[in-house]
């Protein structure tokens, strides 16, 4: 095999395989967190300065384990043209180990939070991974914004 096709050959790969992961189809899961056995807690403490921090407990993945990433997504209201919607902002809220539990912050505005949801995101269900999918199970966080008071942590 010549050096140039074997270059050929390995720049294809690093192309083709980020490709692969692009084309994977992301499913919301509608089953609630008592039928997917996962524990998880969710609080909010509002600073009385138009500003929240969100704390986001999880203790068992249930049968979405091994949990890729936990992000806080705020969608937009502006749809793309094929009828999905667009996001405002998505971010990894970072896990780290506390006790027996991961836990994640996010400090950000209030109105950015009223529209926010937590995903809990997986390439498994039941401990089964099928190739170019994902699943994610969704927390919307507006309700619990709502009944945050001034200098108060809500669960």
């Amino acid at each position: 095999m010549s050096r140039s096709f074997k270059w050929l050959l390995a720049v294809s790969a690093v192309f083709a395989i980020p490709a692969s992961f692009a084309w994977a189809i992301g499913f919301q899961l509608g089953e609630s967190k008592e039928k997917l056995k996962l524990d998880y807690d969710v609080s909010v403490y509002d600073h009385d300065t138009g500003r929240v921090t969100i704390e986001f407990s999880l203790i068992d993945a249930g049968r979405l384990a091994p949990i890729t990433s936990v992000d806080l997504s705020i969608p937009s209201d502006e749809k793309h043209v094929d009828g999905g919607f667009k996001s405002d902002l998505t971010l990894s809220m970072a896990l780290r180990n506390e006790d027996t539990k991961q836990v994640g912050r996010v400090h950000l505005r209030k109105d950015w939070a009223e529209r926010a949801e937590i995903q809990i995101k997986t390439g498994h269900l039941d401990g089964k991974q099928d190739p170019l999918t994902w699943y994610y199970h969704s927390i919307p966080l507006k309700e619990l914004i709502a009944r945050a008071k001034p200098h108060e942590t809500i669960h």
